[in-house]
């Protein structure tokens, strides 16, 4: 005879557990609700050396205190702002001449002085509110540094005069910048791109002992009549660097194609006397043989004696 069977009951739920969940759920509507929102960093793409860089953080607390505010560039800390601490701001020291303006710094944005080149790179603002959520959230944005060229880009083409569909070569060289320049052609003022008939350009960039660069750039093309309106050609190479360099050389080409040049042909001689002939020309045909009648007149007595 079988044993009766009895029904297993339900495990109640542990009150610590119970306490944990409850925790976790309203951690979530309170982050949902009150949490720390719109993050977001405001900087420009790109400044020159030595000058000043002003960097923003907008947040919103949606009503929970802020607890820090902290700026790193890469992963070193070099401002930070703690509203619960007197003074409320701190700086830590930057390699090279860069400082930070405390006088223009504040829980919102920072300032840089005298950067140089090797401060290109990613800048991060990072945002903790208080308790009890004690949230944080990481922005960051690269930023370049500039060294502009000394001289606008150097053009040299081989020769000035081409006949038609003679190659052309035209070299562009834009010295000692950081970030090596962009160099752009334009043929006629209208830019050159892969789809440009007749056109090609190669770009390279080399690096110098100081850390500058060097960009490079060769324009190949034919001498087609499209490109020599009125027998020339204007060719321009445009150096620029983000929205801050731009300069630019200019040369110009002729076209030294052969011209047909305008001559009378011995047909056109002969058929001047004839009978489709101007008046002029009958004129000046009937002076040339009064001109030969005169001269056998004067030479005939002493051919006879």
């Amino acid at each position: 005879m079988e044993p009766p069977r009895t029904t297993p009951t339900a495990r109640r739920p542990r009150p610590v557990a119970l306490i944990c969940l409850i925790a976790v759920l309203l951690a979530l509507v309170s982050d949902a609700v009150f949490g720390l929102k719109g993050v977001r960093i405001w900087n420009p793409e790109a400044i020159r050396a030595g000058e000043l860089l002003r960097l923003s953080c907008d947040y919103d607390l949606e009503g929970v205190p802020l607890y820090s505010i902290k700026w790193y560039f890469g992963d070193q800390e070099f401002y930070r702002f703690v509203p619960k601490e007197s003074p409320p701001t701190r700086v830590f020291p930057l390699s090279g001449t860069t400082s930070v303006d405390i006088s223009e710094s504040d829980d919102h944005a920072v300032t840089l002085t005298n950067l140089p080149r090797d401060m290109s790179g990613h800048y991060k603002c990072e945002v903790s509110t208080d308790a009890p959520l004690f949230h944080t959230q990481i922005k960051e944005s690269y930023i370049t540094i500039i060294e502009e060229p000394q001289t606008q880009p150097l053009m040299f083409a081989g020769k000035l005069k081409y006949i038609k569909d003679e190659p052309v070569k035209i070299n562009c060289t834009s010295y000692s910048a950081f970030p090596a320049t962009n160099l752009t052609w334009f043929i006629n003022d209208k830019k050159v791109t892969n789809s440009t008939k007749y056109a090609k350009t190669t770009a390279w960039v080399t690096n110098e002992d100081d850390g500058l660069q060097t960009s490079r750039s060769r324009l190949e093309l034919s001498t087609h009549g499209e490109y020599f309106p009125g027998g020339r050609m204007t060719v321009r190479c445009e150096s620029n660097q983000f929205m801050l360099y731009k300069k630019y050389s200019v040369i110009e080409l002729m076209d030294d194609s052969p011209r047909l040049a305008q001559m009378i042909s011995p047909t056109s001689v002969l058929r001047s006397g004839g009978p489709q002939a101007s008046s002029a020309d009958r004129f000046a045909t009937g002076r040339v043989f009064v001109l030969v009648a005169y001269v056998a007149i004067r030479i005939a007595p002493s051919l006879l004696r």
